[in-house]
């Protein structure tokens, strides 16, 4: 593989110690961030947002008025999901992405709810079934919210 030098740049390698220096301040960067916790309004709007999925799409219409309305309504969807994750990293100053030890309880959480429902679903045959799932999603979210809020850190 070549490379070109851009003989306009004069800019030289870094030293070791300047190289340390910058790995030290982004450590320190990251360090700071890293105790920053999303905020438990962010898991309450997204759980609200997301539980009357599955009831709302059992009341659209038969194809193919249903088919618009379903694709009008993903793209509605996705566009109140676009803008509340933007408020939230607009409020929060930073984008956090969480860790897999912080998302294990995530699992944790859904497993057993979205398991115990399947069982439930199957033994007692709810006339409501597959919508009810967004709902116990939307269920997890919340619970997921408030054990990430309880875990520590502070809030942004």
């Amino acid at each position: 593989m070549e490379t070109h030098k851009d003989e306009g740049a004069g800019a030289s390698r870094p030293t070791p110690s300047e190289a340390a220096a910058a790995l030290e301040e982004a450590e320190q960067g990251r360090e700071a961030v890293s105790g920053i916790r999303t905020p438990l309004w962010y898991f309450l709007a997204l759980g609200l947002w997301t539980a009357p999925i599955g009831p709302l799409v059992s009341i659209t219409p038969d194809p193919p008025a249903g088919a618009v309305i379903l694709l009008a309504g993903v793209a509605v969807w996705a566009a109140g999901l676009g803008m509340l994750m933007h408020v939230v990293v607009k409020r929060m100053r930073v984008l956090v992405w969480l860790n897999e030890r912080q998302m294990r309880p995530l699992a944790v959480i859904m497993l057993p709810l979205l398991i115990g429902y399947a069982l439930l679903q199957s033994a007692v045959e709810l006339p409501w079934g597959f919508e009810g799932v967004t709902v116990v999603v939307a269920a997890g979210i919340v619970a997921f919210g408030v054990h990430h809020r309880l875990a520590g850190g502070r809030s942004a």
